[in-house]
Order: C-alpha cells, then sequence, then structure tokens
C-alpha cells in the first residue's frame, strides 16, 4: 500500500540498493541499515510496517533481529519477512517458528518482492478493517460492556497475559506497555503516588473493560502506575496499532476522544468530592459507585482491599475502618470477609454531606 513504511536490513550493498528502488518506484517508504542494532534503533523512533532483513547483517544478525521485534508489545505487530538464500527450506522453517511472516528466496524477481509486501500490508490492512467494522456494528455509547464487544473481538483466538495479586503492568513513565489494555477477567488500579509514598488511586477497572487511553493518545509515556487488584488475565492493543487505526480510521478518534472526556469528568467529580464533602459522604459516593447490583434490589456486594479503597477515597486506612464501623452499626452496610455488603444503598444515596 502506497505509503507504507518498509526497512530494510541487508549486509549486500547492491542488494539493498536493488530492494529500495523496487520499493521506492511502487511508493512504499522505505529506509534501510546494514546493521541490526541500528535497525532496532530506528524502530524505536520511527514505527514501520514490515521489515525485510537477511540472516547475516551486523551486530544483531537477522534472528536476533527477529527475535527482538517480537519479543516487546510495541513491536510485535510489524510484519517480519526473512530473505534467505535459494532453496533453504530448513532455515526457513526455523525463521517461520521463530515468527516471521514470511521469508523471499534469493535469487528473485520484481514481482515476488512486491507480492510479498503486499500480500502482508494487505492482510494487516484488512484486519484492521475487520477490528473497525465489529467495532462499529457493536457499539452502544450508552453501555459500557457492548462498547468494548470490538477489543474483545479483536482478540479472538489470542493468550491473555497473566498477572498475579499486585503484580506492576508498568510504571509512571515507562514507554513500553503504552497500549489499550483489556481486561478479560479480574481487576486493575491505576494510581499516582508522591515521594513519600501518598497515593491516590484514579481509576477501578474490572471484566470487560479497558484503560491506559491516556497515555496511548499523547503517545509519550504511562501518566499512571498501573497494578493488579487480584489475579487478572489481560490483552493488549499495542500502541503503533493503535495509532495506525486512528489514522487509517479518523472517526474511531473521536469514540477515544468522548472515553477520554468521560473520564475526565468523572475525575472532576472525585476532586469536587475531596474539596467539599464530608468523609462520610465521599466513602458513601465510592461504595455505590463500586457495588454490584444484587438479583432482587439494588442492594449488592463489592469486594476491595480496605487500602485501595482508602486511597480511592484520599483517606487513611484509620479513618475509614472508623467509618465502616460505623457504616456497619448504623445498618448500611455488613462484612463478610473482605466482602462489602451493601444493606441499604437508598441511605448511602441519601446521605447529607
Amino acid at each position: 500500500m502506497e505509503g507504507s513504511k518498509v526497512l530494510i536490513v541487508l549486509e549486500d550493498f547492491d542488494l539493498r540498493i536493488k530492494i529500495t528502488e523496487i520499493l521506492t518506484i511502487a511508493k512504499y517508504d522505505v529506509k534501510s541499515t546494514n546493521s541490526g542494532k541500528q535497525a532496532i534503533e530506528m524502530i524505536r523512533t520511527t514505527p514501520v510496517d514490515i521489515i525485510i532483513s537477511g540472516v547475516n547483517v551486523n551486530e544483531i544478525d537477522g534472528i536476533g533481529l527477529l527475535q527482538v521485534i517480537n519479543k516487546f508489545r510495541e513491536t510485535a505487530g510489524i510484519n517480519f519477512i526473512m530473505l534467505l538464500n535459494n532453496k533453504d527450506y530448513d532455515l526457513a522453517r526455523r525463521v517461520m517458528e521463530l515468527g516471521a511472516d514470511g521469508y523471499l528466496m534469493n535469487p528473485f524477481d520484481d514481482g515476488e518482492l512486491l507480492n510479498q509486501v503486499e500480500v502482508r500490508l494487505r492482510k494487516k490492512r484488512l484486519q484492521h478493517e475487520l477490528f473497525l467494522k465489529q467495532h462499529t456494528q457493536l457499539r452502544n455509547i450508552h453501555n459500557t460492556k457492548d462498547d468494548l464487544s470490538w477489543l474483545r473481538s479483536r482478540f479472538e483466538g489470542s493468550l491473555p497475559r497473566h498477572f498475579k495479586k499486585n503484580q506492576v503492568l508498568y510504571y509512571k513513565g515507562e514507554r513500553r506497555a503504552l497500549g489499550l489494555h483489556y481486561i478479560v477477567s479480574g481487576k486493575i488500579k491505576t494510581y499516582v503516588a508522591d515521594t513519600a509514598g501518598n497515593v491516590l488511586i484514579t481509576g477501578i477497572y474490572g471484566p470487560h473493560e479497558y484503560f491506559g487511553l491516556q497515555g496511548t493518545l499523547l503517545g509519550t509515556e504511562n501518566k499512571e502506575i498501573a497494578e493488579a487488584i487480584d489475579s487478572t488475565e489481560i490483552l493488549t492493543i499495542p500502541f503503533n496499532d493503535v495509532q495506525h487505526l486512528i489514522t487509517d480510521y479518523p472517526e474511531i478518534f473521536a469514540v477515544f476522544a468522548k472515553d477520554l472526556a468521560q473520564t475526565l469528568n468523572n475525575r472532576d467529580e472525585k476532586l469536587l468530592n475531596i474539596a467539599y464533602y464530608s468523609v462520610r459522604k465521599r466513602i458513601a459516593n465510592a461504595i455505590i459507585s463500586l457495588t454490584q447490583p444484587g438479583q432482587d434490589d439494588d442492594n449488592g456486594r463489592f469486594i476491595l482491599p480496605r487500602y485501595d479503597l482508602a486511597c480511592l477515597v484520599g483517606i487513611a486506612t484509620e479513618t475509614l475502618s472508623r467509618v465502616l464501623g460505623d457504616f456497619t452499626k448504623e445498618g448500611l452496610v455488613k462484612k463478610a470477609g473482605n466482602n462489602i455488603i451493601v444493606t441499604d444503598i437508598k441511605a448511602l444515596k441519601m446521605m447529607k454531606n
């Protein structure tokens, strides 16, 4: 596809020039190098759509380059074609097992090269189009679960990553984990912390919700810390794939912008609560927002460590324990192990400031 970015990594100067000329005439944006190490540095600064590499290249060979590309989420989506010597089928089988998208036997003609490149890029574009179609068909902006059905569909057949309780997914300032992260099961908290160790939770996310949108749209670094509250399974759309989708389908940006605006609106309300509401009212509001309704009425329950609930409200755990004790005495909630069971949600909603 015209304008797609191609990186050629070959030690043979003449062959590098030949492939560059063929792809440039076909209106691809082509860059080249003879070093696997330099190729990695180039990819980190300027994302590419496809890599054509030989096996014997300088510093890091083609096999090593392929393994590095597939190791990291932000580069794993790059198409990789290995250029091999004619009839070296054992090596061809090995590179495919290592995750290459295809191989090309040298010598080759112009048509074979262009076909290999076009087929790989067309496949990637079709995946994006399917992603958009599913997103558009399933989206219901008034229902978060339906709203994210497209994200589940995008990863059909993919294996989720598993995170243990209290395991950190990424830290503030990191770029390596930029992307949209979709929760299959479990719960995630995002939070900010100061040098003294004071923590404020900015979001709690459960199954069929996603997080990481702010850092992905800014494209610089993650602005929060993300940590598993309990055992969690997560699927991820890497940053580069999200950027391609936004570029190819600008209407998706409007969807993301609306979701981000809603998140910021929720945080504004939270800041207002912290500034003007009593501790009892803030805790009551937090309990209401976290409670899953029961079968027969609005009452329900939620499971959240007491420390996390305190950080969500912005108070000390001792203060939280005292107020929860008062709520229990007043018949508003009751505790069953780590569960907090809401027994009178209407009273919590009507609580005066």
